[in-house]
């Protein structure tokens, strides 16, 4: 008795003492995890007021562990610290370009999306991860998009409300983006299937990993994303080149793959539902036979892994395991195949060249059985457009986030993007060829020190660190063609999953005991005055920002309850931020359809003045002074408004009428605004 009681507390101790040294990065990693699982669910965390308030928790997480830690524990390898400071010269650069960007307050805000993600970065890539709480982190990141996407299969299978899931024909949500959406879930797939292939892992781990990995697939091909069936092929390739061990990665792809293919008519053809009826019926049918395929897949993944730790397979020579793995991956590609040609009705080939047709030369033609079909895109126009940005701007670009005005100003379509649907593009032309040299630099610098962990790491270390580059993979290469960056359930996962392959990287980078100098006294204090005045700065800038982002939002509210009330909030969202037009723009239009006219006028002035290319609120001072019986002035801003976007409707109509006996009044031109993203 006496022995089993002094052997049960070392028993606990020796587990406590395991965990003790995954707790420090895993408590403020697993928040900023949970962050991302928030943001994915609430819209991709694309709000600004959503991802504003998740940016100072980041910050005040960084800045409590930088100060507790001290500044030398917190050190980087030296490749991490490439990769920070040129992130951090990045965004010291997109904040510059507010000096030189059209609309300041659109800059202002593009710029603190990039701190955030900056944040995010060196939050991860700081922590002290172990292998085993990297491994815990990604384990809880796929389990929380696991449990959106089986929310929505729910859903689905109960014809609950399916209208705000699936928005003409396609599956919309989580992130309220069709093309984003299935992004995210191929993030959440590819990492469950690495995780639910290794053996160390609980079984019935491993068969809900297994589980997540084909409602994700499943999800994804309800979306219909014709950009990321394109990538699709390519993000395989580089999953299988980052993979730590080949042959179990593609055996245990395989049920994933099934459970996506066995569906995957009834998936697509949700999209042909024309009446609120069929879609619940699809939708239902759709997701009841997701759901079960994904129950059986629990099980039949529980029991392989639960078979497999009760009699290890036989070891194999290396040359066998290669046959073996290329056989599974040749397996997984061939259904991948079969997918795709399900997916294109049967002819994939013909599927590529009418889709580069209508890429190259958009048309209007319309599928109606599935949108993998569908013809025509505007990307071509975009990038036409974002390159000529550049070469028009080269060195700065045109600042952060301003690429919507410019387009509208020499596009060859009839559509309004906000973004340049492409990462390349972006950084391109929002902040020219020093934007995208310094972004460069800090991916090239973190994939290094990534890349040097997936190739020397201890045998968990490599393992974790190659999955952790997964989810970047995808916003990479799907990114390439599509706006990705913008949405922080996307971007928060890639580079924060980054930081912590960079964090693997601490170890093997390490310099013997007692080899590296102490800084001498004075630089310390230099670096600490640096950091306060660098925290400061980022409080206030994000602090007053979103205050001012949090009043608009309570205006906009109360905008038909109580316009005198939202008029006062956006009172005080303009002074919090002198360089947001959105107050301006938002209290004119609720003037104006209360009849304020002389206020609706003043506060669209006010939007103008904090960013002239706004088309929206010289047509507001239009209608303004319309009302007022100020035609020549009402004729001048209707003309500023018209040269920036002569296709909208209510413009041309407000321009065409404004000496007529009926000019265009406010409520008609609101009816008429069409705004096309």
């Amino acid at each position: 008795m006496e022995v089993v009681q002094a052997d049960a507390p070392s028993g606990l101790n020796r587990r406590w003492t395991e965990w003790r040294q995954h707790t420090p990065a895993l408590g403020p990693g697993l928040i900023a995890v949970a962050l991302m699982v928030l943001w994915a669910e609430h819209d991709g965390g694309y709000d600004a007021e959503t991802w504003y308030w998740g940016a100072l928790l980041l910050l005040a997480l960084t800045a409590g562990i930088t100060v507790r830690r001290g500044l030398k524990r917190t050190m980087t390898s030296r490749r991490s610290r490439v990769a920070l400071g040129a992130f951090g010269l990045y965004v010291a650069w997109s904040y510059l370009s507010i000096t030189w960007a059209h609309a300041p307050g659109t800059a202002l805000e593009g710029s603190n999306r990039a701190l955030l993600y900056l944040i995010v970065f060196a939050l991860m890539a700081t922590l002290p991860w172990t292998p085993k709480g990297a491994q815990i982190a990604l384990v809880a990141f796929s389990l929380g998009v696991g449990a959106i996407g089986l929310v929505i299969l729910l859903r689905l299978g109960s014809a609950d409300r399916v209208g705000q899931l699936i928005i003409d024909g396609r599956l919309e949500a989580p992130t309220g983006y069709f093309n984003s959406s299935p992004a995210l879930f191929t993030m959440s797939s590819l990492v469950a299937i690495a995780l639910a292939s290794r053996r160390e892992l609980p079984g019935l781990l491993r068969g809900v990993l297994i589980a997540v990995a084909s409602s994700g697939l499943q999800l994804a091909l309800m979306a219909q994303s014709r950009g990321w069936l394109f990538t699709l092929p390519l993000v395989l390739l580089v999953t299988i080149v980052l993979a730590p061990d080949r042959l179990r990665f593609g055996l245990t792809a395989i049920l994933p793959t099934v459970a996506a293919l066995i569906p995957v008519h009834r998936l697509v053809t949700v999209f042909a539902s024309g009446d609120p009826a069929a879609l619940n019926r699809a939708a239902q049918s759709a997701g009841r036979e997701s759901l079960i395929l994904c129950v059986v897949m629990l099980v039949v993944g529980t029991l392989i892994a639960w078979i497999e730790g009760l009699r290890r397979p036989p070891d194999l020579s290396p040359t066998r395991r290669r046959q073996i793995g290329t056989a599974a991956v040749v397996l997984v590609l061939a259904a991948g195949l079969v997918g795709g040609s399900v997916a294109t009705h049967g002819d994939p080939i013909g599927f590529v060249k009418t889709q580069w047709q209508g890429f190259s030369h958009p048309s209007t033609s319309n599928a109606t059985g599935s949108h993998f079909a569908t013809v025509g895109s505007g990307r071509y126009d975009f990038w036409r457009v974002a390159m000529d940005a550049f070469l028009a701007h080269p060195i700065g670009g045109l600042g952060q986030d301003n690429f919507d005005a410019y387009y509208l100003l020499h596009r060859r379509t009839d559509e309004e993007p906000a973004w340049t649907h492409s990462l390349e593009m972006r950084l391109l032309a929002h902040t020219g060829i020093v934007g995208f040299g310094l972004f460069a630099v800090f991916l090239v610098a973190a994939l290094a020190g990534a890349w040097r962990v997936r190739r020397r790491g201890d045998p968990l270390g490599h393992v974790v660190a190659g999955i952790a580059l997964l989810p970047l993979t995808v916003w990479l290469i799907h990114g390439s063609v599509d706006w990705l960056w913008e949405i922080p359930a996307l971007t928060g996962p890639a580079l924060g999953f980054l930081g912590v392959a960079c964090a693997l990287d601490r170890v093997a980078d390490a310099s013997p005991s007692g080899s590296r100098a102490r800084p001498q006294p004075v630089l310390r204090g230099v670096a600490m005055l640096a950091g306060l005045l660098s925290l400061a700065a980022c409080v206030v800038v994000l602090g007053f920002s979103y205050l001012s982002v949090r009043e608009v939002s309570l205006a906009s509210d109360a905008r038909y309850s109580d316009p005198s009330g939202a008029l006062h909030d956006l009172t005080a969202g303009a002074s919090l931020n002198p360089l947001n037009a959105d107050p301006g723009r938002l209290a004119g239009a609720i003037a104006l359809q209360n009849g304020e006219y002389l206020t609706a006028e003043a506060r669209f002035r006010q939007a103008i003045d904090r960013g002239s290319g706004d088309w929206l609120s010289w047509l507001g001072t239009g209608l303004a002074a319309s009302e007022l019986g100020q035609r020549r002035l009402a004729h001048h801003d209707f003309q500023v408004s018209y040269s920036i976007n002569s296709q909208q409707t209510a413009v041309r109509q407000a321009l065409a009428r404004v000496y007529t006996k009926n000019p265009l009044t406010s409520a008609q031109a609101f009816n008429l605004l069409v705004l096309v993203h």
